[in-house]
């Protein structure tokens, strides 16, 4: 019994020095906490990210001792703290917004990843991966900066060829024959595709920037949505859909930059009108939740594969079963709507089943958005 038990400590002790060889090695900062949030352990990594030594570390509470900002350079308030959520709701949390102040004041961007430790069910502690995102960051930033320029760059070239090519379509400079025409027009209708996928890759290069001006206005959303819808009649007509409006009587006028929401309806709108075989049925919606107004558009289209689902908000998707009848298309217009709408502190989120439709909502507070100032606007 006595060797059982010995070697069962051996190998007790092997594993346990195993663990923590593998933890003090990795290039994450890793600090495990006790149901009360006291430190227990903290790797190498994670005493030089934080920048206090691990007899300060050990013993004190997470969160009294780690400093994170949000993105606005406020203190994180408990309930955003990651590994509070995941201790309070028992599954893991992963933010990437979160700013760390050292313990000499220096900040730095890092993706924390919290999880709660479990025994039979009961959450018994949490461990908390920290990892440093400055060159991640820095990388986004200069593809953002070269997209941005890029764009620029192409729009004078684009505008010119849109001109020209419309000044033929017009008879200018004398008429050209049927064949010739019709080549100008596959000309002028290429050049406005490309011109749209301009257009979306300055729109998101100038929200990933921060650059991008919110301001709100007092905004009738049934009114704003209904525009749009009046923008669209001619496509709605030349398909032949049918579109309803429903916009409930209590929905309150809230305040909102209306460029950016009209943005919003007028992605989902179209994809809904794109997406849908002739003939189809297309409704919007506006309805108050509790303090939030929802807005709905749902159609019964292609729908969604499944297994697709989850890159929907990613740049450039396009469903594999969309592609195959619908060919152009950016594949930006739902990333850039999810910016659009977190900016404006709201959720999106959807329903999809391939062959029968898709419903998108959104929400927006009904305390409105705060106004921000920036460099430039949407297009």
């Amino acid at each position: 019994m006595d060797v059982k038990t010995t070697q069962a400590d051996r190998q007790l002790q092997e594993d346990k020095a195993r663990l923590e060889a593998i933890v003090n090695n990795i290039g994450d900062g890793v600090i495990a906490i006790d149901d009360k949030g006291v430190i227990i352990f903290a790797n190498p990594h994670a005493v030089h990210l934080t920048g206090i030594e691990e007899s300060i570390l050990i013993g004190n509470n997470y969160l009294h001792t780690i400093k994170m900002e949000d993105e606005k350079g406020n203190e994180v308030p408990i309930q955003d703290i990651p590994i509070h959520n995941a201790m309070l709701k028992g599954e893991r949390f992963y933010d990437t917004s979160l700013t760390l102040v050292r313990n000499d004041g220096t900040r730095f961007p890092v993706a924390v990843t919290a999880s709660p430790v479990k025994i039979y069910g009961m959450v018994i502690g949490g461990v908390i991966v920290l990892r440093d995102i400055t060159r991640e960051r820095e990388i986004d930033r200069m593809k953002t900066e070269f997209i941005s320029l890029a764009s620029h760059q192409l729009r004078t070239p684009l505008a010119a060829i849109k001109w020209y090519s419309a000044m033929l379509r017009e008879g200018v400079g004398g008429g050209v024959g049927e064949q010739a025409g019709e080549l100008i027009a596959k000309i002028y209708e290429s050049n406005e595709r490309m011109i749209e996928l301009v257009n979306a890759l300055l729109n998101i290069s100038r929200i990933e920037s921060g650059r991008i001006i919110i301001d709100p206005v007092q905004t009738n959303l049934g009114e704003l949505v209904r525009g749009v819808v009046e923008e669209l009649a001619g496509e709605i007509l030349k398909h032949s859909h049918t579109v309803s409006v429903q916009v409930s009587d209590n929905i309150p006028i809230i305040s909102i930059d209306p460029k950016l929401i009209r943005n919003v309806y007028m992605n989902l709108l179209t994809n809904a009108l794109k997406y849908t075989p002739d003939g189809g049925t297309i409704t919007v919606s506006v309805t108050k939740d509790g303090e939030e107004v929802i807005s709905m558009v749902q159609d019964n289209g292609y729908g969604i594969s499944a297994d697709e689902q989850r890159q929907v908000f990613t740049k450039f998707f396009r469903s594999s079963n969309i592609v195959q009848k619908v060919t152009d298309g950016t594949g930006l217009g739902l990333y850039l709507v999810k910016a659009i709408i977190e900016s404006s502190h709201g959720k999106i989120w959807f329903n999809s089943v391939e062959g029968q439709g898709t419903t998108f909502w959104f929400s927006l507070p009904m305390s409105g958005v705060e106004a921000k100032q920036g460099e430039v606007t949407i297009d």
